[in-house]
């Protein structure tokens, strides 16, 4: 008679579970590395110092409870400060039992560090600005036209209190941006500081990319500066065609008023060519591509 498939297959779980029992109840040795982390804080203090952030133990037990600690919840290495300040040292058997997932049943061989030296300090607390730290890159003829603004631009920070006094400013975790077409607005998170903690740990950062693309703007009027007494300086043409080059909706909403051109009469006295080059003012983000004319022929009159 031909086996049935499922006592079969309940026969080979039984086996697997069986084999994985009688394993599992052997002893082992393994080495785990778990984060160390303070505690019994006195009120208003934290830590400024750690000689190490990370404790390595060497365990030795039954299969079972070594894959309880190293496959169950994350562990961390408690250590109590006891309410001391400022410089202090502690050998990390004297923790053991602050963690008591180290169960009886588990034989610590080896600690290492098996010393820590730390540092208490006064908590101190700051506001201080955000620094975006990120790379744009945008598509072929697009380009950045605008500032890259952060909301929040500042975060209130605390800490130890000598760390603080030396922290004028903290940045966001690194984003490249790449083959960029249009505006951008993403929450970005802060780059963590050790010991530092953040009242809002991200904020979100925002510019506009456009198409850039020409367009000129006729009979700008060019003003003569610095004309004294007397004197009058006289323009030839006096108004002139700006092209500039920016994103396509910002010229597209740019007024001929925003363009500022004008000459000085100071450089006009002092020329000896017959001509002058009148400077231009222009919106943020958008520049010259021409002027028509370049230069200006001028006559100054005196009464």
């Amino acid at each position: 008679m031909k086996p049935n498939l499922t006592t079969i297959i309940l026969s080979t779980v039984f086996a697997i579970l069986l084999w994985v029992f009688v394993s599992f109840s052997d002893e082992y040795t393994t080495t785990i590395t778990v984060p160390i982390k303070f505690g019994n804080f006195k009120e208003g203090y934290t830590i400024q110092y750690q000689s190490d952030t990370d404790v390595s133990l060497t365990l030795k037990g039954e299969g079972w409870v070594l894959a309880q600690i190293t496959m169950g919840p994350k562990n961390k290495f408690e250590i109590s400060t006891d309410n001391k300040i400022g410089k202090q040292k502690i050998h990390l058997n004297e923790a053991f039992s602050n963690n008591p997932w180290l169960t009886s049943s588990v034989q610590i061989v080896r600690v290492n560090p098996s010393q820590i030296d730390y540092t208490i300090e006064r908590i101190s607390y700051k506001s201080v600005p955000i620094v975006p730290n990120i790379s744009i890159g945008t598509k072929e003829n697009y380009a950045l036209v605008s500032e890259v603004n952060l909301e929040p631009d500042t975060v209130r920070i605390s800490g130890p209190k000598s760390i603080i006094r030396k922290l004028n400013a903290v940045i966001t975790k690194s984003i490249v941006f790449e083959d960029l077409d249009e505006k951008v607005s993403q929450r970005v998170e802060l780059e963590p500081i050790n010991h530092i903690t953040y009242e809002n740990n991200s904020c979100v950062l925002s510019f506009d990319v456009q198409k850039i693309v020409d367009k000129s703007f006729e009979d700008i009027p060019v003003e003569v500066k610095g004309v004294p007494p007397s004197r009058e300086l006289l323009l030839f043409p006096s108004k002139i065609t700006v092209t500039l080059r920016g994103g396509i909706k910002m010229l597209g909403t740019l007024k001929a008023e925003e363009i500022h051109a004008y000459v000085k009469f100071k450089k006009a006295f002092k020329d000896t060519l017959g001509v002058i080059e009148p400077t231009i003012e222009i919106p943020e983000y958008t520049k010259i591509s021409n002027v028509e004319p370049k230069t200006l022929e001028y006559i100054i009159k005196q009464y």
